[in-house]
C-alpha cells in the first residue's frame, strides 16, 4: 500500500489541477493498494498505488491522473491522461481522446496507441519559459513584492517589527511552528479537496497559504533594509526586499544544500508571522517555572 503522507503533496497538485480546469467535477476516486480493471470511471480518477487497468473492451470517461502505482491503458479513454510519478503503460489498443501529459516516472507507449496530443514537462517548459522570459518574470515580481513592502512597511512598520523580532530572537521557534503548520495545512488542503464541495474552499486556503509565505518574505526584507543606510523605512524596505531575493536566489543556485537553505528561511519567516498573529503582536515565550 502507499504512503498517503508521501502521497500528499502529488495529491495536491491534482486537486489544483482540478480546479484550474474548471469543469464540472461530481465523483473523484484515489486507489492506493490492489489490483483493479476498471470498465466505468468517476470524473477523476487517482492512481497513487497497486495497479490499475483499463481493459482494451472498456470505454471510460473522466480524467485519469497517476501518482504512483501502476496504470496500464488498453481501452478506451475519453479525457486527460497525467503522469506526475508512479508507472503508466499506454498499450497498442488504447485511444485517449483528450491530452496526455508525462511530468514524472516511468512512460511505455506502444507504437499503435492513439493519443489526442501529448506533451512533456520538456515540451511544456520550452513553450512557456526562456532564460530571458524567467528573468524577465523574476524581476517583475520583486518588484511586485518591493512596491508592497514599501506600501505596508509605510503604514503598518510595527507588524514588520513584531514579526521580524521573532525571526532574529527566536528562528527556532519561528521554524518549529512554521514546518508544523506547514505540513499540517497541506494535509487538511488535501483532505478538503478530497471532498468535491471543499474543492473550492481548499483552493483559497492554498491561496492564503501563498499570500502568508508572502508576507514573511517581505518580513526579511524589512530585516535587510533595517542595515541599510536609508532613513525612510519604507524605501528601505523596499531596497531591502530586492536585495533579500537576489541573495536567496544566490542561495538557491548551491546544489540541494541550496533549496534546503531556501526552504528553512521561508519556514522560520511563516512561523515568525503565525507566533505574532500576522505582526499584530510582540511574541513572548513561555517561562517555565524553575
Amino acid at each position: 500500500m502507499a504512503n498517503p503522507i508521501e502521497l500528499i503533496p502529488l495529491l495536491v497538485v491534482v486537486f489544483l489541477l482540478v480546479g484550474v480546469q474548471g469543469g464540472p467535477v461530481e465523483s473523484i476516486e484515489i486507489v492506493t493498494d490492489g489490483t483493479h480493471t476498471v470498465s466505468e470511471m468517476p470524473d477523476v480518477y487517482v492512481v497513487g498505488g497497486g495497479t490499475t487497468t483499463i481493459p482494451a473492451n472498456a470505454s471510460v470517461s473522466g480524467s485519469v491522473y497517476v501518482i504512483g502505482g501502476t496504470a496500464v491503458l488498453e481501452g478506451q479513454i475519453d479525457g486527460d491522461v497525467t503522469q506526475l510519478s508512479g508507472n503508466l503503460t499506454v498499450a497498442s489498443t488504447a485511444v485517449v481522446s483528450g491530452n496526455t501529459q508525462y511530468i514524472a516516472g516511468a512512460l511505455d507507449i506502444d507504437d499503435g496507441a492513439t493519443l489526442g496530443s501529448f506533451t512533456t514537462a520538456e515540451t511544456l517548459a520550452a513553450q512557456s519559459t526562456s532564460p530571458t522570459r524567467g528573468y524577465v518574470f523574476l524581476a517583475a515580481q520583486t518588484l511586485a513584492l518591493a512596491l508592497a513592502a514599501g506600501f505596508l512597511v509605510r503604514r503598518f512598520e510595527f507588524a514588520f517589527v513584531n514579526a521580524g523580532q521573532a525571526v532574529t530572537a527566536h528562528p527556532v521557534v519561528s521554524g518549529v511552528v512554521g514546518l508544523l503548520v506547514s505540513a499540517t495545512a497541506l494535509a487538511l488542503v488535501v483532505f478538503m479537496a478530497m471532498t468535491i464541495i471543499l474543492i473550492p474552499v481548499s483552493i483559497l486556503g492554498f491561496g492564503v497559504g501563498v499570500l502568508t509565505v508572502a508576507y514573511g518574505y517581505l518580513v526579511y526584507g524589512y530585516l535587510v533594509g533595517q542595515r541599510l543606510p536609508i532613513d525612510r523605512p519604507d524605501v528601505a524596505s523596499a531596497v531591502g526586499v530586492v536585495l533579500f531575493a537576489i541573495g536567496l536566489e544566490l542561495v538557491g543556485a548551491i546544489p540541494l544544500v541550496g533549496s534546503l537553505v531556501q526552504l528553512g528561511v521561508l519556514v522560520v519567516s511563516l512561523g515568525a508571522v503565525l507566533v505574532t498573529y500576522f505582526g499584530l503582536r510582540t511574541f513572548e515565550p513561555v517561562s517555565l517555572p524553575a
